[in-house]
C-alpha cells in the first residue's frame, strides 16, 4: 500500500502550482511612479546606492550643517539683490517647499496603492542637497513596515505626518526664523492637491474620506493635535490654502498663481 502511494504524492507535488515569489517593494513602487508620474524618479531613488554626500535627517539637521545649507540657499536666492535685506522666514518656507515637495507626493503614492507599506523611518532616507542647499534628490532604503501593511490608508497617512513631517518641521521651526505653522499650511496645500491628482486611482469616496480627516478633523486617531488641520478652507466649492507661502517676499521667484493675497 505504501508502494503504490509513492507516485500518486509525487505526481501531486510536481502537478501542483509553484508558489509566486513576491515581488519587490522598490519595483513595485518604482513602477507605479513611472506608470503614474515618471518625473518623479528622477528626484526619487529607490534601493538604490545614494552618493557619499547624501544625508539622513540626523545629519543635515545638525545646527551647522542646517546653518550651512540655508546660507547656500541665501546666497543663491538674493544672489542678484545683494543689498537687498535677507528674509528668514519665506526663505526658510520655500527651502521646506523643495524639500517636502520631492518626498510626500511619492510616498503618498507608494502608502495609499501598494498593499505593502514602506517603513518611514527617518533612517532609510537619505537626502542629496543641490549645490544651491535646497533638497534635490532622496534615495530610500526601501524597508516594509509590517504593521502598517495591515493598517487602513489613514493610519498610514498619520505614519506619513509623525515620521516624514513632524521632525523636518520641528527641525525647521527651532531655527527661531518661522513658526511651524507655516510649513505646515504649505505641506497642508500640497497633500490636497496630490489627493486630487490620485481621484482617478483612490477614487472620490477615499479621497473625500481622507480630506475630512485631514483637513478637518483638530486631532490625529493617537490624541495628538493634527497639524493639518485647516491648512486649506472651502471657498466657492474649493478646498483653498489658508495663508500665503511668503515667497513673494524673496527676489526673482514667482508668486503663486492662487496666492491668497491676489
Amino acid at each position: 500500500m505504501a508502494y503504490r502511494s509513492a507516485p500518486i504524492a509525487e505526481d501531486i507535488i510536481w502537478r501542483a502550482p509553484l508558489p509566486t515569489r513576491k515581488r519587490p517593494l522598490a519595483d513595485s513602487v518604482r513602477d507605479k511612479i513611472a506608470e503614474q508620474r515618471p518625473h518623479m524618479l528622477e528626484c526619487f531613488k529607490l534601493d538604490e546606492p545614494h552618493p557619499a554626500q547624501a544625508k539622513t535627517l540626523a545629519e543635515w539637521m545638525r545646527p551647522t550643517e542646517l546653518s550651512s545649507l540655508l546660507a547656500l540657499y541665501s546666497d543663491h536666492i538674493y544672489r542678484n539683490q545683494p543689498t537687498m535685506t535677507r528674509e528668514n522666514k519665506p526663505l526658510i518656507s520655500l527651502w521646506a517647499q523643495w524639500y517636502i515637495g520631492l518626498m510626500v507626493p511619492p510616498l503618498m503614492l507608494a502608502l495609499l496603492t501598494e498593499d505593502a507599506a514602506l517603513d518611514l523611518s527617518p533612517e532609510h532616507f537619505h537626502v542629496e542637497f543641490h549645490e544651491t542647499g535646497r533638497a534635490a534628490c532622496f534615495w530610500v532604503d526601501v524597508q516594509e513596515d509590517a504593521r502598517a501593511s495591515q493598517s487602513s490608508p489613514s493610519h498610514r497617512m498619520e505614519m506619513l505626518i509623525k515620521q516624514a513631517l513632524i521632525p523636518v518641521v520641528e527641525t525647521l521651526e527651532a531655527t527661531g526664523d518661522i513658526n511651524g505653522k507655516l510649513i505646515w499650511s504649505n505641506t497642508g496645500y500640497l497633500i490636497n492637491w496630490y489627493l486630487g491628482e490620485m481621484k482617478t486611482l483612490l477614487g472620490e469616496e477615499q479621497v473625500n474620506s481622507l480630506r475630512q480627516q485631514f483637513f478637518f478633523a483638530k486631532t490625529l486617531s493617537c490624541g495628538l493635535d493634527n497639524p493639518l488641520w485647516r491648512t486649506v478652507v472651502p471657498r466657492d466649492g474649493l478646498l483653498v490654502r489658508r495663508t500665503c507661502c511668503q515667497r513673494y517676499r524673496l527676489p526673482d521667484v514667482q508668486q503663486c498663481g492662487d496666492c491668497t493675497l491676489k
